[in-house]
């Protein structure tokens, strides 16, 4: 192999090495502060969450996505404030939405159950403004095929539906 061909080759490999450190693993759908959220478990999530709710299941996949960050990030905050959110206080909330309740009940929901009532609860907890505050500081990646994750909104956002409302941005 000439030198200008190991030249390219090593180039392509830094580059795959790289990009698979930005994205993570093709396995989690997200990660907050280094914790793994795996696709297999948003997936299944979403899937009840479209079956019970009749949701369109690309939103019901977002939605699992952005609730199960939220429920993972609502986890570490409140370890590292010392604040419990116990089983009994989430059995509560989801006695209150019977939706909920219905998704909670099966297998593949919940996770994402457990996950929506932790974040619910802490924002009850330290209010609005606040939790978007501690989640802002948190570490988190989104992968790309859900949407990119807004810190300062903690929010999930779609990044072709802000190209399309950006006018600067279809410039580009």
């Amino acid at each position: 192999m000439n030198k200008a061909a190991r030249s390219f080759a090593a180039g392509i490999a830094v580059a795959a090495l790289a990009l698979t450190g930005c994205a993570g693993s093709p396995a989690d759908a997200a990660t907050v502060n280094g914790v793994r959220i795996s696709d297999a478990t948003v997936r299944e999530a979403a899937r009840t969450l479209a079956e019970l709710s009749g949701a369109e299941p690309s939103l019901a996949l977002k939605q699992a996505t952005y609730d199960m960050v939220l429920g993972e990030a609502a986890r570490q905050i409140a370890d590292a404030s010392g604040t419990t959110i116990s089983a009994a206080a989430q059995q509560e909330v989801m006695a209150q939405y019977p939706a909920v309740a219905a998704v909670q009940q099966t297998e593949g929901g919940k996770p994402w159950a457990e996950a929506a009532t932790r974040a619910f609860l802490l924002q009850e907890d330290i209010g609005t403004d606040k939790f978007v505050e501690e989640v802002g500081e948190l570490d988190i990646t989104v992968n790309p095929r859900y949407g990119a994750w807004d810190a300062q909104r903690a929010t999930l956002t779609d990044p072709s539906l802000s190209r399309i409302a950006d006018p600067s941005a279809q410039r580009r």
